[in-house]
């Protein structure tokens, strides 16, 4: 049985993942220039990955960075487990999965191929050192669409779901809307789940695709572990724009 438990942020440093949407490699390595000494976490997405050799991943923890796989492998349990090997023999710090691949719901069963996709995934990640990541519900989806998609439930009714079952398939950590992180944080259940929150904003910032966003301090005054930020850091001077993030959460 794997436990999960919080991860204890001592700088503020800690709380901000850079997410790497950048064209191409060298664009990657101009950005991640400026900001060594600063960034400690880089989130390299699936369309980044897409066409290209998942080696990166192993150059950038060289590098000293702590990277989170976006990969978001949404597949059928053998496949999803499969999938997940060939990021994991890079040890990445972090791999996610869609947290709607549950297939049967079963995190514990007699016959092997009935446990649940989601739990044989966080189980390979456990097995190489890796944070394994539960994305809920994307955070460019409006309250409506949810809606629409799950049954008029609303996003944190969606979230809340998935939270409960990626903690009895053992995952470390979930993205979700940091609009949600506070009812998550209201359950004491969910203590040890760290929570990744895109669709941070700076105030009067622009918006872009996303639907439901938040500016940093109140991110994690709501309960965030740490904030996933993009367009924010990369538009401008990085190391600049990272100084200014950190600074509003001390």
């Amino acid at each position: 049985m794997h436990t999960t438990q919080p991860t204890q942020v001592l700088n503020p440093y800690d709380r901000v993942i850079w997410s790497a949407d950048v064209e191409d490699e060298v664009a990657l390595m101009v950005v991640l220039e400026t900001l060594i000494g600063l960034l400690r976490i880089v989130k390299i997405d699936r369309l980044f990955l897409e066409g290209r050799d998942l080696s990166i991943l192993s150059k950038l923890r060289e590098m000293g960075f702590l990277v989170f796989d976006d990969a978001k492998i949404a597949e059928i349990p053998v496949k999803l487990v499969g999938i997940a090997r060939k990021h994991l023999v890079h040890r990445p710090w972090m791999l996610n999965c869609m947290a709607g691949n549950t297939s049967t719901g079963f995190a514990v069963h007699g016959d092997p191929d009935l446990v649940d996709g989601l739990k044989r995934f966080a189980d390979a990640c456990h097995e190489t050192g890796t944070r394994p990541c539960g994305v809920t519900v994307l955070t460019s989806k409006s309250v409506e669409l949810v809606a629409r998609e799950y049954n008029e439930r609303t996003p944190v009714e969606q979230v809340l779901f998935y939270v409960e079952l990626l903690m009895e398939c053992g995952f470390t950590d979930v993205v979700c809307s940091a609009q949600e992180a506070a009812a998550i944080r209201a359950e004491s259940c969910f203590n040890g789940l760290d929570l990744n929150t895109p669709s941070i904003r700076l105030p009067d910032g622009p918006v872009h695709d996303q639907a439901r966003v938040m500016t940093p301090e109140r991110a994690v005054a709501a309960g965030a572990t740490r904030l996933v930020i993009g367009r924010p850091i990369t538009n401008g001077v990085p190391a600049d724009n990272l100084r200014t993030i950190v600074a509003r959460l001390q």
